[in-house]
Parts: C-alpha cells; structure tokens; sequence
C-alpha cells in the first residue's frame, strides 16, 4: 500500500488561483465553485473600491476644507497682529514726536527742575553732595518719569514726578505746571523728603501768581460809595 506524498499548501492553492475547483470533504460534503457567484463577489468587491474611493475623495476633500479655514484664521490672526503692531508703532512715534516737537514734555520739565534744585542752597545743604535725579526707581533704567496731563477750568496742567539722591537724604520732587495764554508756568517745585525726620524743601512756589490769573475780573465802575456822614 502506497503512503501519501506529504503536500505543501501554499503553492498547491497558489495554482488554482483563477481555476474552477471542486472541494469534497472526508464526511461526504461537496463544494463546486460557481462562476456567476465569483462574479457577483467581484462586482461587489469592485462596488466596495468605488464606495471606498468615493469615501476617500470625501474625507481629503474635507481635509482640505478645514485645512483651509485653519489658514484663513491663521492669516487673520496674523493680519490682526500686524495691524496691532502698527497701532502701537504709530502711537509710540506720536509720543516720541510730540515730546521732541512741544515746548513742555516730562522731560524738559525734569531738567528744568534739576537745574533748579541743583542751584538751590538749601537743598544741598539738606540733601548733601553729588545730587542726582532719576524717574521710577522700580524700572529697569531708572528713566520713567511719573507724569500727568490733567484739566481744570478747561486749562491744561501737567504735573511731573521724579526722585532725587543726595550724599545726605533723598526726596519725592513733585513739578507743576500751568498753561496760560503765554505759555506753561511752573506753579511750584517741591521736594518732600524720605526718612525721619519728614519735611519738605520749597524750591519754587507760584500759586498765588499763576492761580490769580483765573479769577474773574471785577468791574467796579457801576458800583456806588456811601460816605459816611459825621
């Protein structure tokens, strides 16, 4: 009796790729392959690629939608950003140039103060040696100066805060100003000390001159005197 040659199943099913087979198992069962039923299977399979291709071109076309409007609103992020960019470089220039071209800015109002203090012989003596004068000292540079427009009356005002040190004390220097027909005048220069004990150093006081300016005039030409009778 002739034993059966074993058998590989890869290349034995490999050739009866595309071949009408029939397959009987051990308990009887016959299974014959049916064309029309293949070409059903194909034509199926083949409905399935184009379902999946039509799916395909769907999904990259709503890749490429969204990728889209992810560029628009990248690039209207972008445009915001510049033109905020401009509107800050726009008005940093306004300030630069308006400070270089006016005859008042905290600036020119702190070197005239300085040149005023500096003068001043009660406040070296009471401030020391070597004094010098600076803007906020929580800045990096020291060179912010504390300033403020403000309006009474429908007149300007301008006030400008700084800091001055000596070898002896040092003080908070308040300066400020009045806009009247002929130009700014400084209204007062003072210098309230830090530390113990407090005071104050009088550089420059005005008030009673340039407040005067806004009282009203009086006409007392329609006004009658009584003389007292003996």
């Amino acid at each position: 009796m002739s034993s059966a040659l074993p058998l590989n199943p890869k290349p034995f099913l490999s050739g009866l790729t595309g071949k009408p087979v029939m397959v009987k198992l051990k308990w009887g069962m016959e299974y014959k392959e049916d064309t029309r039923l293949s070409e059903k299977k194909q034509s199926s399979s083949d409905h399935s690629v184009s379902v999946f291709e039509r799916l395909n071109k769907e999904e990259t076309k709503a890749v490429t939608v969204t990728q889209k409007v992810v560029e628009n609103a990248k690039t209207s992020v972008n445009l915001f950003v510049v033109i905020g960019g401009c509107g800050i470089v726009l008005y940093l220039a306004y300030m630069v140039l308006s400070e270089f071209f006016s005859n008042v800015s905290p600036s020119s109002v702190f070197k005239m103060a300085m040149k005023k203090i500096l003068k001043d012989e009660r406040a070296s003596m009471i401030l020391g040696d070597k004094i010098k004068g600076f803007g906020d000292p929580n800045s990096r540079t020291r060179k912010r100066l504390e300033h403020q427009p403000y309006m009474v009356a429908d007149v300007d005002y301008l006030r400008v805060v700084f800091h001055v040190e000596g070898s002896k004390r040092s003080g908070v220097v308040s300066c400020d100003l009045k806009k009247s027909k002929n130009g700014w005048k400084t209204r007062y220069i003072i210098i309230n000390l830090d530390g113990f004990p407090p005071g104050k150093v009088t550089i420059e006081d005005n008030r009673h001159e340039t407040d005067a300016e806004d009282l009203p005039e009086v006409d007392y030409s329609d006004v009658a005197f009584s003389e007292d009778s003996e």
